[in-house]
């Protein structure tokens, strides 16, 4: 919050005055005893006589002017000590600080408990901070199971709104959630600016590999984290059975071992308005320490004068005055609810939970407390939620993960999908025997397939149609083209060199770019994965 960004940075100007306050206290000790009739009496009657004899008023004198004078001496103390806890902003220098949204792609962002959906929401809440920030550099950067810079640091609002249109969950090569994998290029990003920068995380979740990752580059590094949590918690009001549930916890977890700030996505524009804030003022405390601190000392003179005032009017009282300070105070202060948690959570972890509910067949409990992705996947694929349970499984690399990925991909009867990822497997570990069983099943299922839809073209023509996100069952059988059509391939240097291929190339990528990225990405994870340098 912005209010606890303040005390982390509020100090004294001048703070050699709050010396003053041990003699204040003195003074006022002193003056209390020279009014006690009690101490007056002393010398010459017994202190207990005194107290039997003397006869009190019926109203305190608690509210007295020596009580009054101590508070506003102590105020103006604290006023002349000069609190702060910002810096003047600069006339001559506009705001650059240099922001990369990272944004996530992977199949969980599909998932509809936040309308339209949650990539489309975080894309909606993206834009609203482009307009927050008019002429700062901006960068995009998409991940799912691999990443990929969609545009560098531009201050070009209609390129980065044509550029973030254009982004899907679909043009991903790679199912999965690795977020770090966008660190070297946001760092590349960042290296041509000048002032320390920020990266936004745009995502639903995390992998335990993440925080480590994070935690090294912003270590070593002045730019700092946010973290934009989309979606709906287990359980939460509009939370939907079977979705991938938001991984608060997890996120919050990234962002405090990062130095970072995590902000939950709100249906107003706070959320967004707050992410602008700390970009500024982590530019403001960084970048510009060399500025003045702002002395808000001068803003207690206000209180000081107006309390000063009840001394010019004959039977003042103190006592309404403070009361409805009170009463202001009260009304201003922020709310604290109860926390909801359940009894649980005082004595189990979220993956002591899990298996609490995971060994008494409970497996869609199971899965909304497990934290660890790998024990949360078994869950929902036992649950029979095979694509939520794919989607969690695309999280983890190792080889029990690929396999356990490939076996919901084929459940789910995404048999394309999973011969791929076994082959991915057999890449790694060529005679993992499961693997190549499982394989052979499956490219079974996919030969039938095929078989049976170049049957039906036969019989009765082409009756094929976009599947959509329907399950990706085969590849299709095999169309017969007839008729000859030439087919012209061209190279960069045939666009380059002819005006009119150029202009229609160019003409085509503006009015839709979704095409060029999802080749762009598919020929950088080919050559990333056959060890070229992007």
């Amino acid at each position: 919050m912005p209010e606890l960004e303040a005390l982390r940075n509020l100090h004294f100007i001048r703070p050699w005055w709050l010396l003053a306050i041990p003699l204040l206290l003195f003074c006022m000790n002193y003056l209390k005893r020279q009014q006690d009739p009690i101490d007056k009496w002393a010398p010459i009657i017994s202190p207990h006589l005194a107290r039997a004899m003397l006869v009190r008023g019926g109203r305190s004198h608690w509210f007295n002017p020596i009580n009054v004078g101590t508070l506003l001496t102590l105020v103006g103390i604290i006023a002349l000590s000069g609190p702060s806890w910002t810096r003047q902003s600069s006339p001559f220098s506009k705001d650059t600080a240099a922001l990369v949204v990272m944004l996530d792609l992977s199949g969980s962002m599909k998932q509809k408990d936040i309308q339209p959906s949650r990539v489309e929401r975080a894309k909606q809440k993206i834009e609203d901070l482009l307009q927050l920030r008019p002429g700062s550099p901006t960068g995009l950067i998409v991940y799912a199971g691999s990443a990929h810079s969609v545009i560098p640091l531009t201050d070009d609002p209609d390129i980065m709104h044509n550029f973030l249109a254009s982004v899907v969950p679909q043009m991903m090569p790679r199912a999965g959630k690795f977020a770090e994998k966008g660190l070297p290029i946001a760092a590349g990003m960042l290296s041509d600016s000048d002032t320390p920068g920020t990266v936004l995380l745009v995502t639903d979740g995390t992998n335990p590999q993440t925080e480590a990752a994070f935690k090294e580059y912003f270590d070593s590094n002045k730019h700092q984290l946010l973290i934009l949590g989309v979606g709906l918690e287990a359980g939460a009001e509009g939370s939907i059975d079977g979705a991938i549930p938001l991984q608060r916890d997890a996120l919050e977890r990234l962002a405090s071992t990062s130095g970072g700030h995590y902000q939950e996505l709100a249906l107003e524009s706070t959320d967004i308005e707050r992410i602008n804030r700390r970009i500024n003022n982590h530019l403001l405390t960084v970048a510009d320490s060399d500025r003045p601190w702002v002395d808000f000392g001068y803003y207690l003179t206000f209180p000081l004068a107006l309390i000063f005032l009840l001394w010019f009017r004959k039977g003042w009282t103190l006592q309404w005055c403070l009361l409805a300070v009170f009463a202001v105070g009260l009304g201003g202060s922020p709310r604290v609810e109860a926390s909801e948690a359940p009894f649980m959570d005082l004595w189990l972890t979220a993956d002591q939970q899990g298996r609490f509910y995971f060994e008494r067949g409970d497996y869609k409990t199971a899965a909304q407390r497990f934290d660890d992705p790998a024990w949360r996947g078994v869950a929902l694929y036992l649950d029979e939620n095979f694509i939520a349970a794919a989607e969690t499984f695309a999280q983890i690399e190792s080889i029990e993960g690929l396999f356990n990925l490939a076996n919901a991909w084929a459940q789910s009867e995404n048999y394309v999908y999973a011969v791929r990822t076994y082959d991915r497997l057999l890449k790694k570990q060529p005679d993992h025997a499961s693997a190549l069983k499982n394989r052979a099943f499956v490219q079974g299922i996919i030969d039938e397939i095929n078989a049976m839809s170049e049957s039906q073209q036969s019989e009765g023509g082409d009756t094929s149609k976009e599947l959509g996100d329907e399950p990706l069952r085969a590849e299709g059988a095999e169309k017969k083209e007839f008729g000859q059509q030439e087919v012209k391939q061209l190279s960069a240097d045939d666009i380059l060199n002819n005006e009119s291929i150029r202009e229609q190339w160019m003409r085509q990528i503006q009015q839709d770019p979704s095409v060029f990225l999802s080749i762009k990405f598919l020929m950088q994870l080919e050559r990333e994965d056959s060890g070229e340098t992007p």
